[in-house]
């Protein structure tokens, strides 16, 4: 077995997409892992390639942590008999807390073929540990003692399933911080343990924490259900780039069971996005089987291993996909200083024209449109209404918005209890909405005297924002708000269509929700 620099990766890469080019027939080539085995320290496999590969050609198995970023080893495989090579590769099973289970890839003209093994076996299809013991088995089934034992040496581990339906013991899942559950084509859940609540799951449903399972979903939809998801998209002459997956958590016991669904908090989910994207047009959103629409959810996306995986936020369970919406443009921000921002949000549905193909970006915006639209863009459910404002009824297309920005601590009333909808926003008033967005998405700021003072210095109106001052400091200090000249903020005055896009989607990017 020869071994190579890890420096020498990308020159590796380069010189199989140079031998691919001279091949031209190799792009079309099958290839695939066999026999692939992962005992003590040490992984073997075979690696078939068609018979277009002429024989004693260099086949390099490169060896990934399961971040699918991370290498640990980088081999060339030797020739067997035709089409198949063979290879060995030394990886410390220490390593196993970081960056198990491992990942082994092989890439060829530019397309890679990626391999998952766990310790011990990889036939079995289970986690195991050095004893042989199984914590997954091929049903999903984690055994809680050694759930317990992984959360002693790791307290956010990421364990790989074959099934897409997994049970959990939670008074195992007690132990740890957070879960990852992975399958074996990207797809995977983080669990943020704490915020499952399961003392109080348990309690609900008349059982103790040592009879109470957790049950986790990851179901791709099929059939019927997937049509509907496929037909929203067209709906909106969208492209889909991601198998819709229907995202469960259930607590199940005493032979009843609570699907668990807003969390409080936001958690991970991962999607793998079928070819190249611009992250700019492409997004993710949830589908709402009862209205049959989709809207955006926070989403982030990145090549892993070759592959694009969608990162999806969101504080509850749903389904998800992927969509990409190209040519969303209004003829009246052609030339507009915000054009990028609006089209941005545009495509992510998270604002829309007001008719005719136009935007009207200088035109003035309610406090009642930007609760809507800070609320599109947290991905907030907006079923609900509030009685907390005597002045937002609940038949008014606002009622909803209104009332998950009030649950979500983003709009506050006034002295009288009144919300104000139909009001122009301030731009100081929109920079406190967007700073406590910030607060309720987890990246809290908050500045000291000296720092407030500090990100306002350039202004001289800085002493008109009253009540604002803090907010306006940190927005400005995040790089959100910038004064309307280099020597004015103008907080006062009433904000535009454009200026609220702009914020938002440097809200979004500030707290890594968008790329």
């Amino acid at each position: 077995m020869k071994k190579v620099f890890m420096t020498k990766t990308a020159a590796l890469i380069a010189s199989l997409m140079i031998v691919s080019m001279l091949v031209p027939v190799l792009a079309f080539a099958a290839t695939n892992f066999n026999n692939v085995t992962y005992n003590g320290s040490t992984v073997t496999g075979t690696v078939y390639v068609s018979d277009d590969v002429y024989t004693g050609d260099d086949v390099v198995v490169y060896v990934y942590g399961s971040d699918g970023t991370t290498v640990l080893d980088t081999v060339y495989a030797t020739y067997s008999t035709y089409g198949n090579y063979n290879f060995s590769s030394n990886v410390s099973y220490a390593t196993y807390s970081t960056y198990f289970p491992l990942q082994l890839k092989y890439f060829y003209s530019g397309n890679s073929v990626t391999e998952w093994v766990y310790n011990n076996s990889y036939s079995g299809g289970g986690f195991f540990f050095p004893s042989g013991n199984v914590l997954i088995d091929d049903n999903g089934k984690v055994d809680g003692t050694l759930l317990s034992d992984l959360f002693a040496k790791d307290k956010n581990p990421t364990i790989l399933s074959k099934s897409d339906v997994v049970t959990i013991p939670a008074d195992a899942l007690s132990k740890g911080e957070t879960l990852t559950i992975k399958l074996a084509d990207g797809t995977s859940i983080t669990l943020p343990i704490a915020a499952l609540k399961l003392d109080e799951q348990a309690k609900s449903l008349g059982v103790t924490l040592a009879n109470l399972i957790i049950r986790v979903e990851l179901k791709k939809l099929t059939g019927d259900a997937a049509k509907a998801v496929t037909n929203a998209v067209y709906g909106i002459d969208a492209k889909q780039l991601a198998t819709p997956v229907d995202f469960k958590i259930v607590a199940v016991g005493n032979g009843k069971e609570k699907q668990i669904n807003n969390l409080g908090t936001y958690f991970k989910r991962t999607l793998p996005v079928s070819g190249a994207v611009d992250s700019k047009t492409v997004t993710g959103v949830v589908y709402n089987p009862e209205t049959k629409k989709l809207s955006f959810v926070p989403a982030t996306f990145a090549t892993v291993g070759g592959n694009v995986i969608a990162t999806v936020y969101r504080n509850s369970t749903s389904i998800y996909t992927v969509i990409q919406l190209d040519d969303v443009s209004f003829k009246d921000v052609t030339k507009h200083w915000a054009k990028e921002y609006v089209q941005t949000l545009a495509s992510k549905l998270i604002v829309e024209g007001t008719g005719a193909n136009k935007f009207e970006p200088n035109r003035n915006i309610t406090r009642a449109e930007f609760a809507a639209m800070i609320v599109r863009s947290l991905g907030l459910e907006t079923t609900g209404s509030t009685s907390k404002f005597s002045d937002v009824g609940s038949s008014k297309w606002y009622a909803g918005a209104v009332a998950a920005a009030a649950e979500a601590g983003i709009v506050l009333g006034d002295d009288k209890g009144k919300f104000n909808p139909n009001a122009n926003i301030t731009r100081k008033e929109l920079s406190a909405m967007v700073v406590r967005a910030m607060s309720y998405a987890g990246k809290e700021v908050k500045l000291t005297d000296a720092e407030v003072s500090k990100a306002l210095a350039a202004f001289t109106d800085a002493g008109s924002l009253g009540w604002a001052k803090a907010e306006v400091a940190v927005a400005v200090n995040a790089g959100i708000v910038n004064g309307q000249t280099s020597t004015k903020v103008v907080g006062n005055a009433n904000a535009s269509r454009a200026e609220a896009a702009t914020m938002v989607t440097r809200f979004l990017t500030n707290v890594g929700f968008i790329n």
